[in-house]
């Protein structure tokens, strides 16, 4: 997130967290505009033929640009050092919500790491079935981060047949 710059800054002492979803909010939008480069170059052509095209565009993400600016001179320095680091371990895709047989999940390198120590951890060796291991928790997680090619005969939990790498 090189090209954001803070241009407004609170003190210290009036600056407040972020809530979760705040976080997420703004990590949206700051995954928006490192996109908009690409969508740019994309659609210059486009862009061209559309009166004015390129020049709103540059607009609304120069507009987005700023109001993140000024967000993040709400929060900590500590915190906003943190959603810098966060964002550059991101990688933002568009993913067309119902396609189950490959979904793609998108978090931090730290999550996933914690994911899969989990389920190594947890599920190698469960003896759950079918019907009993979708009322367990960490299935259903794991259902939904790191879909299985394959679920099996439902006689035993897949994952706990999964290779963790």
């Amino acid at each position: 997130m090189k090209d954001v710059k803070q241009s407004f800054m609170l003190p210290d002492d009036q600056c407040e967290r972020l809530h979760r979803n705040e976080y997420t909010g703004l990590k949206m939008l700051l995954a928006f505009i490192s996109i908009s480069a690409y969508a740019r170059e994309d659609l210059q052509k486009r862009l061209e033929c559309v009166p004015h095209g390129k020049e709103r565009m540059n607009m609304a993400v120069g507009g987005l640009r700023s109001v993140c600016n000024d967000l993040i001179g709400t929060v900590s320095r500590a915190q906003c050092r943190q959603i810098m680091g966060t964002m550059r371990d991101y990688d933002v895709r568009l993913i067309p919500k119902l396609t189950p047989g490959s979904t793609n999940i998108i978090m931090t390198r730290e999550a996933g790491k914690e994911l899969i120590d989990l389920a190594r951890e947890k599920c190698h060796g469960c003896t759950e079935d079918g019907d009993s291991c979708r009322k367990c928790r960490l299935y259903k997680i794991l259902e939904g981060t790191t879909p299985l090619d394959s679920y099996g005969s439902g006689l035993i939990c897949p994952y706990s047949l999964a290779e963790w790498e």
